[in-house]
């Protein structure tokens, strides 16, 4: 019972950990790209790990994040901290449901993208709004799952 919560606990985070970074990282050139002023480099490293997505949203190819990324990001910034901070009998009950979030939101992110959901349906409405995001304002709408 007490690893189904903790599974829990880490969709859950997944889901603003998600947020956090679509909004902050992958929009970062609607934050804090525009104090700092990069170079060429940061930009071009910006548009190939998400501008690329929004140029081409249709892309299937283009869709998740790279996984090689994904795994550097889960190693560091999960798997070693948690190994130090939280007592293993905690530590994989949350590490999987952290991974079954990630698993989720790529899953939804592409049937937004690639499915044709029924009118009135939640899916449709979901897939509008994220939609809105690629089309029409893109300051909305960072989370998926």
């Amino acid at each position: 019972m007490l690893n189904i919560f903790l599974c829990a606990c880490g969709m859950f985070t997944w889901s603003f950990v998600e947020y956090f970074l679509h909004r902050f990282a992958f929009h970062a050139e609607d934050t804090w790209m525009k104090v700092i002023k990069p170079n060429g480099a940061c930009y071009t490293f910006h548009f190939m790990i998400h501008g690329i997505h929004h140029a081409f949203p249709q892309d299937e190819l283009r869709l998740v994040f790279p996984p090689v990324a994904s795994y550097i990001i889960y190693v560091f910034g999960f798997w070693i901290p948690f190994k130090f901070l939280i007592p293993i009998h905690f530590r994989y009950g949350y590490l999987i449901g952290i991974v079954i979030g990630y698993e989720m939101y790529d899953v939804l992110h592409y049937a937004f993208h690639h499915s044709n959901p029924a009118e009135g349906s939640y899916m449709k409405e979901m897939k509008t709004y994220h939609m809105q995001h690629h089309y029409k304002e893109g300051l909305i709408g960072f989370g998926v799952s």
